[in-house]
């Protein structure tokens, strides 16, 4: 995470946008551009100023309080949904409130695009904004479908619950702007089992074909090992050409691609 003190934003020297780094317009005292890869934080300002806060075209902008209340900050702190002053004013009472998310995420503020205009009053309140880049997440994506922000506040998961094809399940995600799931820790885990429950049995994107033995996330390449792994009793054991991964209960276990379960999608920032 890159902190920058909003007063000794003339140090910065470039901005980085989309198309690369570019020498940035004449900056005030305080206030700037800032292009959000990842996640900043910002002080709040001993006198008025303006932010620019950019990120990549696909993504959103989510604030949060470092420390404090961010639905408390709307006395010095305006945050408008696009680059200029007539963009609409976003609230922290206004936001999307998903059936399943992660009950002890912080509260936070999402912008629908990637652009946000910040317009600090001065304040003698210690305030820190943290800017995070992240990814829309819908509602659901269809009937029998739902989602939520369930591990963090920048990622989104769906639960798919029609019965298909791994390779079925595959492509819906996929056609949804999403991917099949592909776990990284035991955490993340556990949060699909605390939206979703133990009781059904879920397709991901872990696949040992064509190569048996040889196990990897198809959604992002990464090969299993030495990565997490949550294999049940005497599992993977490939009985019958079984060469896809599902969440099953508690543990993983692989099935035969065409059998027909359920699945979860993801999308990260």
């Amino acid at each position: 995470m890159v902190n920058i003190p909003i007063l000794i934003v003339l140090a910065i020297t470039c901005v980085s946008s989309i198309q690369g780094n570019v020498a940035p317009a004449r900056l005030p005292a305080c206030g700037g551009q800032v292009f959000v890869e990842d996640a900043i934080t910002i002080d709040a300002p001993s006198e008025d100023c303006v932010w620019h806060v950019q990120t990549q075209e696909n993504r959103i902008l989510v604030f949060t309080a470092i420390n404090g209340n961010i639905g408390e900050a709307h006395d010095f702190l305006t945050i408008h949904d696009g680059s200029n002053d007539d963009a609409p004013i976003l609230r922290a009472d206004n936001q999307k409130n998903f059936e399943v998310s992660k009950k002890d995420l912080p509260l936070a503020i999402y912008t629908t695009q990637s652009r946000a205009l910040l317009r600090f009053k001065k304040t003698s309140v210690h305030f820190q904004l943290k800017i995070q880049k992240a990814v829309d997440c819908p509602f659901n994506l269809g009937l029998e479908t739902q989602c939520g922000r369930i591990f963090d506040e920048v990622s989104c998961y769906c639960a798919v619950f029609p019965l298909r094809a791994r390779w079925d399940q595959y492509s819906f995600c996929s056609s949804n702007g999403m991917q099949l799931l592909s776990l990284e820790s035991y955490p993340e885990e556990q949060a699909i089992h605390a939206a979703w429950g133990y009781d059904g049995i879920f397709w991901t994107s872990l696949t040992d074909w064509p190569n048996e033995g040889d196990w990897v996330w198809e959604s992002t390449g990464v090969h299993l090992y030495p990565g997490y792994s949550n294999w049940g009793t005497g599992q993977p054991d490939s009985n019958g050409d079984e060469d896809c991964m599902t969440l099953r209960y508690d543990k993983w276990n692989d099935h035969i691609c065409g059998w027909e379960f359920s699945a979860i999608c993801e999308l990260n920032p």
